[in-house]
């Protein structure tokens, strides 16, 4: 499944934490991490960057290389220099890596529009799907000791949002491979937008629909050895999705994305970005490319 992964990291407590989180997938699937680090160039003078911090950032990211190695996993350490969400992008492309993990502080959309958010470009442009991981989150489960265990259980019960759209087909492509790391339940999730519903009748016609589309989607499953639910309702999709998680205690989100760039998400909303904004578990977000 995902064999080899990337892993970008800026040495800081929080990317330390995305690490250890790694660390705990050795026996999920992974078992190669291509660790990045990309020097900004937006941060750093024109030129050639001195002997002098080259030698300061590899003996950081020796360290960090050693934790993956001890774990168990093949390491290829990269230090890049460019704009870092396009150079992490690069990576996973000349790389073949087929996933990205890393970690994100969850900005709001005008936070993001003007500081920017390295984590939320790759996973609009990424090619291959984006395990995110709240650093909030990841902080408490270190702070309890917890976070290596976690990893490990984090593939066990997965709530996987669709609105039966193609950008869903891909995502639930990406799903259906993971029998291969045995994840005990799926619970398939459709919310009715009250937004784009008029009447009392069609949003019963489309429950009656969801509960069709729903069962495919568990029938597929089954044949992978996947135990799968079904959660169909009305509502408002970013708050039904939230709560499903926190209901069903779903240990992983996996859903589709249509990757909008930054502005058209920011005047027209993104499901997939303001769950990761919002949720307090791992999101993994697959773009559908054309």
């Amino acid at each position: 499944m995902f064999k080899r992964v990337l892993v970008p990291t800026d040495f800081t407590d929080e990317a330390d934490q995305v690490l250890e989180y790694v660390a705990g997938l050795r026996g999920r699937g992974v078992e190669e991490v291509v660790l990045v680090h990309v020097i900004d160039i937006g941060r750093t003078t024109a030129g050639p960057v001195a002997p002098k911090i080259m030698e300061v950032i590899e003996e950081k990211l020796g360290p960090r290389q050693r934790r993956l190695s001890e774990a168990g996993f093949k390491v290829f350490p990269e230090i890049l220099e460019g704009v870092p969400s396009t150079e992490v992008l690069r990576a996973a492309d000349d790389k073949d890596c087929s996933l990205i993990i890393t970690g994100s502080h969850g900005k709001l959309p005008v936070e993001e529009m003007f500081f920017g958010s390295v984590s939320e470009a790759v996973t609009r442009h990424s090619d291959v799907p984006v395990l995110l991981l709240r650093y909030s989150m990841l902080s408490d489960l270190a702070a309890a000791g917890q976070l290596n265990d976690y990893a490990k259980a984090s593939f066990s019960k997965i709530l996987f949002p669709t609105d039966f759209t193609e950008v869903s087909d891909a995502a639930m492509d990406e799903l259906k491979e993971l029998s291969e790391i045995g994840p005990g339940e799926v619970v398939t999730l459709h919310v009715i937008d009250t937004k784009r519903s008029e009447t009392e009748t069609e949003n019963l016609e489309q429950l009656d629909a969801c509960y069709i589309d729903c069962g495919r989607i568990a029938e597929q499953l089954a044949q992978r050895k996947m135990r799968a639910t079904t959660i169909c309702e009305v509502g408002d999709p970013v708050q039904g999705i939230l709560a499903a998680a926190e209901k069903e205690d779903a240990t992983m989100i996996i859903m589709g994305s249509h990757g909008r760039g930054m502005v058209r998400e920011w005047l027209d909303g993104s499901v997939s970005l303001s769950i990761l904004r919002q949720t307090d578990r791992p999101l993994m977000v697959i773009r559908r490319v054309a």
